[in-house]
């Protein structure tokens, strides 16, 4: 062969190449997938990295050629830590941006609001957001939930805790959906696994003392499950090691919390949550893909972002909806909204295995109430850190969280 000849053949497979994983051709019509995150107010923790890892997911796919051909644009909202401010900016996103799906924060109000519009608006939508009836009773077949949910993670908590914490438990909880998923919840699994939930209480959201709820913890409970978040869980460890509880806590969630933060109390701190902090905390199975997936979005090997003020265990789930969204649309060969029902069947049971694009680890997309079936982590602050002391796989969870919909029934214009 000449040297043109080679030059040819080299410069055809060069464009072939670029063609298969360069950047969509100009001109193309680009799906356009919005997002309305909390970047401000008291979950912007959540929301600020879930954007992050759903922006790095797009970047990555345009990089390599789009979805389907065509180019991803992503536009992100603030719901600013308010439902009615998200529910608004949802309606922006779909009916002035035209976008195709959307991906909605970690607010479970948000999500409950938005569900019935996004049926009227033929919109399907990626939910955060982990309260029970989210894809229960109040969702329908245009929500899915890439997360496992506090129900799942309260399972997990309710099988670590039979083993390990004891068998009398008392119920605290902040007085709206997620409070009363993650404290109902363990209440329910406790029983079978012998354990009494000696009595259950609520706060109104906004509290500042918790004094008064922790009062009317009994001397006999072994530990508190508590369904908090960010600042309150602070308050809550702080305020009951203040007035002399040494139990443990086992709280909904640690995002972004650090140690320090739990003041003298720390070590009595467990938690039931949707990942691992750190790395090594992760299956060998699991492992590889998540340490690619942590260079690409930004976080190191201890579960920090550059800023030392976002965790990874949670913040995940933008990744991965962008990338359930990538794999509806390929499966299912849709174009425009016309095609969402070819994409809700695309994904109905669908099944995915530890990757890069699903670096949490395997999943269930149970066809039933698009409920995300993963693993759950128990996590523990721990000798100054907080460390990962168990993992529980998604096949030990799904017998003991059976589907109470079926939104395969409903019809989809």
């Amino acid at each position: 062969m000449g040297r043109k000849s080679l030059f040819v053949c080299l410069l055809v497979a060069f464009c072939l190449l670029f063609c298969l994983a360069g950047p969509a051709p100009a001109g193309v019509k680009p799906i356009r997938i919005g997002a309305v995150y909390d970047l401000t107010g008291a979950l912007s923790v959540y929301g600020s990295g879930s954007n992050m890892t759903a922006k790095a997911a797009v970047e990555w796919i345009n990089k390599r050629g789009g979805i389907a051909g065509r180019p991803v644009e992503y536009i992100v909202e603030d719901g600013a830590t308010d439902a009615a401010t998200g529910i608004r900016k949802f309606r922006k996103l779909v009916l002035k941006d035209r976008c195709d799906f959307v991906l909605l924060s970690c607010n479970s109000g948000l999500a409950v609001g938005v569900i019935p519009i996004a049926k009227q608006l033929n919109t399907i939508v990626f939910t955060e957001g982990t309260a029970r009836q989210i894809t229960g009773t109040k969702g329908n077949r245009y929500v899915f939930r890439q997360i496992n949910n506090a129900e799942m993670a309260a399972v997990a908590m309710a099988k670590f805790a039979a083993r390990k914490l004891g068998k009398y438990a008392f119920g605290m909880g902040a007085d709206y959906e997620w409070g009363h998923s993650v404290v109902d919840t363990a209440e329910r699994c406790f029983a079978p696994l012998g354990i009494k939930m000696l009595g259950k209480i609520f706060s109104p959201i906004g509290t500042v003392d918790f004094v008064p709820y922790l009062s009317k913890v009994p001397k006999e409970a072994d530990f508190i499950v508590a369904g908090y978040f960010t600042a309150d869980v602070i308050k809550l460890v702080n305020q009951a090691w203040e007035l002399g509880l040494r139990i443990p806590i086992f709280v909904g969630t640690l995002q972004s919390i650090r140690y320090k933060d739990l003041g003298p109390g720390a070590d009595l701190v467990w938690c039931g949550t949707y990942g691992s902090r750190s790395l090594e905390g992760y299956p060998e199975d699991v492992r590889p893909f998540q340490k690619k997936y942590r260079e690409i979005v930004g976080l190191n090997d201890e579960g920090w972002d550059k800023t030392g003020k976002i965790s990874a265990e949670y913040i995940w789930a933008g990744w991965e909806g962008i990338f359930w969204i990538k794999k509806g649309i390929e499966e299912s060969g849709w174009k425009s909204k016309k095609d969402n029902l070819k994409f809700m069947q695309a994904l109905e049971g669908a099944r995915v295995e530890a990757s890069l694009e699903f670096p949490q680890g395997p999943k269930i997309m149970r066809a039933e109430d698009h409920q995300v079936i993963g693993d759950t982590y128990i996590l523990k602050a721990e000798g100054g850190k907080i460390v990962t002391k168990a993992c529980i796989r998604g096949e030990e969870i799904l017998p003991f969280y059976p589907p109470n919909v079926d939104y395969r029934k409903e019809k989809v214009r």
